[in-house]
Order: C-alpha cells, then sequence, then structure tokens
C-alpha cells in the first residue's frame, strides 16, 4: 500500500513525501518506507 503524506523533518522543514508501508500476515511485523522528496 501506499499513500501521500505531509512529514516534518529534524531539521524542521516540512515536505510532502510518498509512504509505502507493508505488513507480514501472521507475524504482525509492519514496515515503513519514506520515498522523499516526492517529484510530480
Amino acid at each position: 500500500m501506499k499513500g501521500l503524506a505531509t512529514v516534518c523533518l529534524t531539521d524542521g522543514t516540512v515536505h510532502t513525501a510518498e509512504l509505502h508501508w507493508y505488513e507480514a500476515h501472521g507475524i504482525g511485523r509492519k514496515e515503513v518506507k519514506i520515498k522523499f522528496p516526492l517529484l510530480v
């Protein structure tokens, strides 16, 4: 699955990023990857 989000980085800048998340069924493991910068 993927979606768009506004993210605030530790340096205080705010950006739009594409989020990808994966879930391993049965073991509850989840992973989120942030694709940055979002080029449209």
